[in-house]
């Protein structure tokens, strides 16, 4: 298990990936029915984006509303960034909207 802050994760439980992240499921490390997405950011993956990454971090703190999903926490390594956020299960954005 990898941990992120107060929060664990394995990368065998792979929800899904993206052009610029891979998310795994994972847990509190304490509560363990505490169920979170940890969202892994490559930074090689990042170049200029950077930045842009930085001001989503500080904007999704601050944001509290049951419609957006919920950042628990984050850290940064040297070559990689961890977002854990609101686990939500069930249909993703693609099937509502369609």
């Amino acid at each position: 298990m990898e941990t992120v802050g107060k929060f664990e994760f394995s990368r065998k439980d792979l929800v899904g990936h993206g052009a610029f992240a891979v998310v795994f499921k994972g847990r509190h490390r304490e509560k363990h029915d505490w169920e979170v997405a940890v969202k892994c950011i490559n930074k090689k993956n990042l170049a200029k984006s950077q930045t842009l990454l930085g001001k989503e971090i500080k904007i999704l703190k601050e944001l509290k509303h049951e419609n957006i999903v919920a950042l628990h926490d984050f850290q940064e390594t040297a070559s990689s960034v961890y977002l854990v956020m609101e686990y939500c299960n069930g249909e993703t954005w693609q099937t509502v909207f369609t």
